[in-house]
């Protein structure tokens, strides 16, 4: 089990570019592929991993690690998804001033960004379509979506509103 659950996060962690919300739609498939949990389970643990300090990737690495495999799973997991990505960096950082100013690696940057932002909405979607059950989630989805995109709420006060109102409304 260990085993498997390195494996399924260093490979997340290896083609989730674009931050911790990009990994939602490579982590979504992995667990319901392997049976690791509901789906309904999955946005719970997405909830909560918004809800908690550190990256949204590393939370939920830890929790879908610790849900299917306890502690030890929990840190294998949470290891295993930072890992690419601290190797990355480590030779990124290495030569960025380098090759920074070349015409590929702009043009590749370039590239990258569509491809993140259409990966985080392809997660929205199949999140909103299991999160998004009545009219009041509906109303509630939106509101914050307004709040954000409009007044620029910060994420915080929307993650204290939604679970108040989630409270008196369910």
């Amino acid at each position: 089990m260990l085993l498997e659950l390195f494996h399924a996060f260093f490979v997340i962690g290896c083609f989730s570019f674009g931050g911790g919300y990009a990994i939602l739609s490579f982590l979504q498939q992995e667990v319901e592929r392997r049976g690791w949990m509901t789906t309904e389970r999955f946005v719970d643990m997405i909830a909560i991993s918004q809800s908690t300090p550190g990256p949204i990737a590393i939370n939920m690495a830890t929790f879908v690690g610790y849900e299917t495999g306890g502690i030890p799973g929990a840190l294998v997991a949470s290891l295993a998804v930072a890992l690419p990505g601290m190797m990355l960096m480590t030779c990124f950082a290495l030569c960025f001033f380098h090759f920074y100013e070349r015409r590929g690696v702009q043009a590749a940057m370039k590239g990258l960004r569509p491809a993140v932002v259409g990966l985080i909405a392809a997660a929205a979607w199949q999140i909103g379509r299991v999160a998004v059950v009545n009219w009041v989630a509906a109303g509630i989805t939106v509101a914050a979506l307004v709040l954000i995109a409009k007044w620029k709420v910060s994420p915080v006060w929307l993650v204290i509103g939604s679970a108040i109102a989630g409270i008196l409304l369910f």
